[in-house]
């Protein structure tokens, strides 16, 4: 029956709503309390937050009707005219008879009528979808309010701030009719549990679960939904291992703070990427990422899309957008987004089943995992909102710029997609409307808007539902990765193709230059930066302000034919970006993302930032760069790979040419190379010479010193540049009046070519001071002890990883004996 009473314990209990005249009794009394703070005069704060209340109190007791009512209402803000005059306006919505009078019998038998028609109208919209009697697996956990959406970990040893409420639940429910049945799987009032991972069999259940603050941390685990056993696959403290997913060889892919790296623009721990198999065995890192790697998810034909963060010479806080891989790591690239303001985040992507195209939740960059609702056809464009279509209800999206993005209307999150019109997802229909924390249901929702809450908790939030069901095992890619090779290969058609090097005239380029990311192990000290993309700080600062993310090791070069072919091998299991250089060894065009090769691997592409919709050159002769055959990296210079340092290279050039003049009273601009300049904010010590170069002042009182990039004299790409694509020339060498000046001859001096190309490269690398972390430093004996720790850590992690590795090449190696 409709008005049956609900028991709101967590195991084994019926969801269906609670006696409909006391909640027309509740309704009723929050309206006239409502109405008595209006009459008054200063009332707006006061009114504001009695209307919180009411939305509250009514959602969290009375969940489905109160959800129906909003349905059918214009708005949120609903409590104005009369009583009556909002209960006629519902009526009307659903063709019911409007004429209700203020008599509590005619209130009484009016709303009686509208619940009535309410629920008709459920059972309509989940025909099809409880004919089956589904069984839905979802979580339970408060919502967290991080200062950047991905900061999720709650490690035990964080190393600044921890994002972690103890109390949860792993909960299924099943529905019988229009109505749940709720059953709790686990339950842990010290622990939480999180991303749960349906099996291809429809009866193993991946989750993470940490059972402490401190004394635990996320690992992976796995339930037999049958029996009910739960195996942990993944284990260590002080490692976080979450948001795993089953792959079609069996496999295991889940993120993983096992990198041991820090976030550049704050103090964090980082997740990536990392493969093991459904025991535990042979973990191994597959995605080498400067900084979070999040919500991994399988599509039909086998590839696993995720959202990366990526900001390497450019502004942080917009750029979150798809990346795809195979599930061996092979294949890492763009899949939507990398070059746009929009959309500002997308994560929690999952596929809508007999398409090409994903359902995810797109939000903003300093805000929780929840938003706006949507859908990206990749066919339709990769960047801003060329392929992307909000549902519920459907609407073109514009390409707006906003840091927060999304978090002023109802919200979703987690979404799992049952069909093109269909889907499961985490919501709330308040939204910021009732502030923090969140609390959000488990509904059935269509495109349109149309939704029903199949489930919800009036202590603590409900999210990330998945449909139990056996589905089909996507096709499994033969993988292509051997460990025991050190390398992989990049083959370039033609780099003139696409917009990087649009108008560039061809034969320009002569060489592609190879430089890897290296990441910090921990957050020592702060500068402060300021541009287009936005303001930030950077720890452990590798220079000043609006200077390089990272420190940056030169691997070396290799050339681009006349036909703009190139043909090289590089180091597998490392970051690395290119650089299009002309005859000077001057940059025309940066990479301003990172691409990372599994050994073995041969990755392609047609030209220099082409659309990804983009298919090879047809009717070409074989490349020149095919012809001759892949080539080794040949040296930048005479002192081949190394870590950059302008302290250990530019300085010795400036003390060689420059100080008799440039002492700081012959000539007021001082390159001296003493390391006198101590700055406590950034915990660095500068030179003289790095400081007047830069153009950098102290940012404010007390602040770490900030550079000018956009000064004539030097003129690098910003660190926080905009995040869309850069023309040629944009900056850099080939802009810097320095380098001109040098040229020229500037005071009698007279500087070799090699000489020159190294101030190019330190310009074209964005200016950093220092080729080590711990190079230049001002740390105290804690500073030291606190990176050495992390440091540690890191590397007794990747000694982990390389002995995994062994093993695993061990047990292919065993399988092929016994072949």
């Amino acid at each position: 029956m409709l008005f049956t009473i609900v028991a709101w314990q967590t195991k084994d209990t019926s969801f269906q709503p609670t006696d409909a005249k006391s909640f027309i009794t509740e309704m009723q009394k929050q309206f006239a309390e409502v109405q008595v703070i209006r009459e008054k005069e200063d009332h707006k704060e006061e009114l504001e937050n009695k209307i919180k209340e009411a939305h509250q109190v009514l959602m969290k007791n009375y969940p489905v009707y109160y959800d129906w009512w909003l349905q059918d209402g214009r708005n949120v803000h609903w409590f104005k005219g009369s009583f009556s005059q909002q209960l006629s306006r519902r009526l009307g919505e659903l063709n019911l008879a409007t004429n209700v009078t203020e008599t509590p019998e005619s209130i009484e038998t009016a709303f009686l009528s509208y619940l009535k028609a309410c629920e008709k109208r459920r059972a309509k919209r989940l025909a099809s979808f409880t004919a089956d009697q589904p069984e839905i697996v979802f979580t339970k956990f408060r919502t967290l309010r991080p200062s950047f959406f991905a900061y999720t970990e709650g490690l035990s040893d964080a190393r600044a701030e921890c994002n972690y409420i103890a109390g949860g639940s792993l909960s299924k429910i099943k529905m019988n009719g229009i109505w749940a049945k709720e059953e709790n799987l686990l339950s842990d009032e010290d622990g939480v549990y999180r991303d749960p991972n349906l099996h291809f069999d429809g009866q193993h259940l991946l989750f993470a679960w940490k059972k402490s603050a401190k004394e635990d941390d996320f690992h992976l685990y796995e339930m037999d939904l049958k029996t009910r056993e739960v195996k942990q696959i993944t284990s260590g403290k002080g490692h976080a291992d979450i948001e795993g997913i089953y792959l079609p060889d069996e496999n295991i892919m889940f993120n993983s703070t096992r990198s041991g790296s820090a976030v550049d623009c704050w103090f964090t721990e980082v997740s990536n990427l990392y493969l093991c198999d459904r025991e535990g065995r042979y973990m191994r890192q597959i995605g080498f990422d400067q900084v979070h790697t999040v919500t991994p998810t399988l599509l039909d034909d086998g590839r696993v899309v995720y959202t990366r963060w990526d900001y390497n010479d450019r502004g942080q806080v917009w750029t979150q957008p798809l990346f795809q891989m195979n599930p061996d790591g092979t294949g890492q690239a763009e899949y939507y987004g990398v070059n746009s303001w929009f959309p500002t985040t997308v994560a929690h992507t999952r596929q809508i089943p007999g398409t090409r195209k994903v359902m995810a939740t797109f939000m903003g960059h300093h805000n929780p995992q929840h938003g706006k609702l949507g859908i990206i056809d990749p066919e339709a464009g990769r960047d801003e909102n060329e392929g992307v279509m909000f549902v519920a209800p459907v609407r073109k999206p514009e390409a707006e710029r906003i840091d927060s993005y999304g978090q002023f209307t109802d919200q979703f999150q987690h979404p799992f997609p049952l069909n093109e019109t269909e889907f499961l997802i985490s919501y709330t229909p308040l939204g910021y409307y009732v502030g923090h924390p969140m609390m959000f249901g488990i509904y059935w929702m269509n495109v349109d808007g149309e939704r029903e809450l199949l489930v919800a908790d009036p202590e603590i939030s409900c999210n990330q539902p998945i449909l139990v069901a056996p589905r089909e095992r996507p096709f499994r890619r033969s993988s292509t990765v051997d460990y025991t090779k050190k390398d992989g290969v990049y083959y370039m058609q033609n780099i003139y193709e696409g917009n990087g090097l649009k108008g560039v005239e061809p034969g320009t380029i002569k060489q592609l230059r190879v430089v890897e990311i290296q990441f910090r192990a921990a957050g020592v000290g702060e500068v402060n930066g300021q541009d287009k993309g936005g303001g930030a700080l950077a720890s452990t600062p590798t220079g000043v302000g609006n200077a390089a993310w990272d420190v940056k090791r030169v691997l070396g070069v290799t050339e681009v034919y006349p036909d703009g072919s190139a043909f090289f091998k590089v180091p597998a299991r490392r970051p690395l970006y290119f650089q299009a250089l002309d005859a000077n060894g001057r940059v025309v065009q940066t990479m301003r993302s990172w691409s990372t090769l599994q050994p073995n691997e041969v990755q392609s592409c047609v030209g220099c930032h082409e659309h990804k919709n983009t298919v090879p050159v047809a009717g070409h002769a074989v490349s020149m760069a095919m012809n001759k055959g892949i080539k080794a990296l040949e040296p930048e210079d005479e002192m081949g790979e190394r870590n950059f340092s302008y302290l250990k290279e530019i300085q010795p050039i400036w003390d060689k040419h420059c100080i008799s003049c440039h002492d700081g009273v012959k000539q007021p601009m001082s390159l001296k190379g003493e390391l006198k300049v101590v700055d406590h904010q950034s915990k660095r010590k500068y030179t003289d010479s790095y400081l007047s170069l830069t153009h950098a002042r102290p940012d404010g009182e007390d602040r770490a010193w900030r550079g000018d990039p956009h000064n004539p004299e030097v003129n690098w790409i910003s660190s926080l540049s905009e995040p869309t694509l850069l023309p040629p020339y944009f900056a850099g060498s080939n802009k810097s009046n320095l380098i001109k000046r040098l040229e020229n001859g500037h005071g009698g001096t007279k500087l070799t070519p090699q000489e020159i190309r190294k101030v190019s490269l330190w310009i074209d690398l964005l200016v950093p001071q220092i080729g080590d972390y711990r190079e230049a430093n001002n740390w105290s004996d804690q500073d030291r002890e606190f990176y050495d720790r992390y440091d540690k850590k890191r590397e007794a992690a990747r000694a982990e990883d390389q002995e995994n590795i062994r093993q695993y090449i061990q047990s292919l190696q065993t399988k092929e004996q016994k072949k």
